[in-house]
């Protein structure tokens, strides 16, 4: 039965058919799951612009097992920009109190190609969820003040940069809004998550708004510069709201 996978273009599906095949040939029972999650998993795949995000999942993961895993995932990168995550069943638990916001981001939007799921009853302790909240906030802030410094004066860069970090944030905060008690809107997308993180911590909301028209390729009215220094000024309040929810000791 060929994969059911809105939003995907046929090419894409056939690499992925291609690929499952070829893993169950030559992982056999060492292979037991294939999970697809990203923006294709989502139905939002953008033909030159997404990766097709995947996990791989082997029973052993030791050198030898991913030489024959190799090749296959190899030419699934070159035809079809395949980026691969292998782990062990074992591993994804403990995996994901270490990643908290990317593994329960794949929880919610995930489809299974093969195999079994080993997303199921994921819950990272919260104080581990916020902590990973504000290590991917600093970092964000981090990076963009530094890149801010070389590329202040060239557009074409800042629109990049501005571009790359909505979905990283827009991640981070449906984490950040659960763990303030909010329900994270169905339609996941930046725009949505970002009007409600905007009422919620008391950010601008306008910055925010622009940073996902950005992703979606739109024009923005405000000089890049300016929305450069609202994005900061939202992260650092962002990065205060996530401190704020710590959980007083016991």
């Amino acid at each position: 039965m060929p994969m059911q996978l809105p939003g995907a273009p046929p090419a894409i599906v056939l690499a992925l058919e291609r690929l499952k095949d070829e893993l169950t040939r030559v992982a056999g029972a060492n292979l037991a799951g294939l999970i697809l999650y990203g923006g294709l998993a989502r139905g939002r795949y953008r033909v030159g612009k997404s990766d097709i995000n995947i996990v791989v999942l082997l029973r052993e993961a030791s050198a030898t097992a991913l030489a024959a895993i190799g090749p296959a995932l190899r030419a699934a990168r070159r035809s079809a920009g395949v980026v691969p995550m292998i782990l062990t069943p074992a591993e994804v638990h403990a995996a994901a109190v270490v990643f908290p916001t990317k593994f329960l981001d794949i929880q919610d939007h995930h489809v299974v190609l093969y195999g079994d799921d080993p997303f199921v009853g994921l819950a990272p302790p919260r104080e581990q969820i916020r902590l990973r909240i504000m290590q991917q906030l600093h970092n964000l802030t981090l990076r963009l003040r530094s890149r801010y410094c070389a590329g202040f004066d060239d557009q074409g860069l800042l629109a990049e940069l501005l571009t790359n970090v909505a979905r990283p944030l827009a991640v981070e905060l449906a984490a950040l809004l659960r763990l303030a008690g909010k329900t994270v809107p169905d339609d996941d997308r930046s725009a949505a998550i970002f009007q409600l993180a905007a009422t919620t911590f008391g950010v601008d909301a306008s910055a925010l708004e622009h940073l996902a028209a950005l992703r979606q390729g739109q024009p923005v009215a405000d000089e890049l510069q300016s929305l450069f220094a609202h994005v900061l000024t939202a992260l650092e309040r962002l990065t205060q709201a996530a401190d704020q929810l710590k959980e007083a000791p016991r």
